[in-house]
């Protein structure tokens, strides 16, 4: 899946006033933008939503019903209970290790989990740290150059989610106070932040997920309703606004080919959002999806809570 090369931002200036909002109020977009047309022509398209109450091809019983999942093309990762368990395309267990870390209000969760290609690694986000761990040598390290300052210098700003395409990486903060856009190469470093009116409006809660095709930005945005909102690759525009979403969405999914797929526990669903902004809707009584991944081209991965499980679904 190719990716834009472009950066909107020398390393030494920061700039975090370039999104235009002036339709951010404005009803919801009810044409389709050119660029969400353009598709990768090695990634295949879905036509419709999962079924889930299918068999799967492959599944895994988990311990917990944590949400965190991450694939790349050869593998999958996730955290269940204290380990983080790396997964080959049958399911079967390549490597796995305990890990448990703290900080001053307690025991840190992971929330987010994505494959940075670049390093051959998975970043792991949790409130307050993101690391890097290893494929190869399933070693994890802090990445302490992510940093938390507000305006006025103080670490107040959590992290919430964070998703990663070749060298570049977008990052959410919580309380949906800003988003960032940092790059691997030649090192780790910040290249823009948007402040909170930037990209969503005043009275948002929370980024539930933030995701990248290599060509646009998806948000899972909590306000008055759940709704989806996806920026080209330099949040410079607005391609998809305000698609509202089932009130209890919780996770997205890119699926290649401007797709995107959102996931409902609660209402024990998978919705399908196609390159014309049209939502086809899946329901499963068996199961409720937690999360989910595309595993190479012609799978599925699924995250799944009563049962605790992870399944491969093969795409039709």
């Amino acid at each position: 899946m190719a990716s834009s090369s472009n950066r909107e931002a020398s390393p030494s200036k920061v700039n975090e006033d370039k999104v235009n909002v002036e339709s951010l109020n404005k009803p919801k977009q009810t044409t389709v933008d050119e660029s969400k047309k353009k598709t990768h022509q090695d990634i295949r398209k879905l036509e419709h939503v999962p079924e889930l109450s299918r068999t799967a091809i492959s599944e895994h019983e988990l311990e917990t019903d944590q949400i965190a999942l991450a694939t790349s093309n050869e593998n999958l990762l996730i955290y269940d209970s204290t380990k983080f368990i790396l997964f080959d395309q049958k399911l079967q267990k390549i490597k796995e290790f305990e890990w448990k870390e703290f900080d001053s209000s307690g025991i840190l969760t992971v929330d987010d989990l994505t494959y940075l290609s670049c390093q051959n690694s998975y970043l792991v986000l949790t409130r307050t740290h993101i690391y890097e761990l290893n494929v190869d040598s399933f070693d994890m390290k802090p990445l302490k150059e992510f940093s938390r300052q507000d305006k006025s210098g103080d670490d107040k700003l959590e992290f919430a989610s964070i998703t990663a395409h070749d060298e570049h990486i977008f990052l959410a903060h919580s309380d949906a106070s800003a988003v960032a856009k940092w790059t691997w190469k030649p090192t780790l470093q910040l290249m823009n932040r948007w402040t909170k009116t930037k990209f969503v409006e005043e009275t948002d809660s929370a980024v539930l997920a933030i995701r990248t095709n290599g060509t646009h930005v998806g948000l899972l945005i909590k306000g008055d309703t759940i709704r989806l909102e996806v920026f080209d690759f330099n949040l410079a525009t607005r391609i998809v606004h305000h698609l509202e979403l089932s009130p209890t969405a919780m996770m997205l999914t890119s699926l290649g080919n401007n797709q995107w797929l959102v996931t409902d526990s609660e209402q024990h669903e998978l919705l399908l959002i196609n390159e014309d902004n049209k939502i086809q809707k899946t329901q499963n009584k068996d199961s409720s999806p937690l999360n989910a991944g595309r595993l190479v081209n012609d799978y599925l991965v699924i995250k799944c809570q009563k049962p605790n499980k992870l399944q491969i679904f093969q795409l039709d």
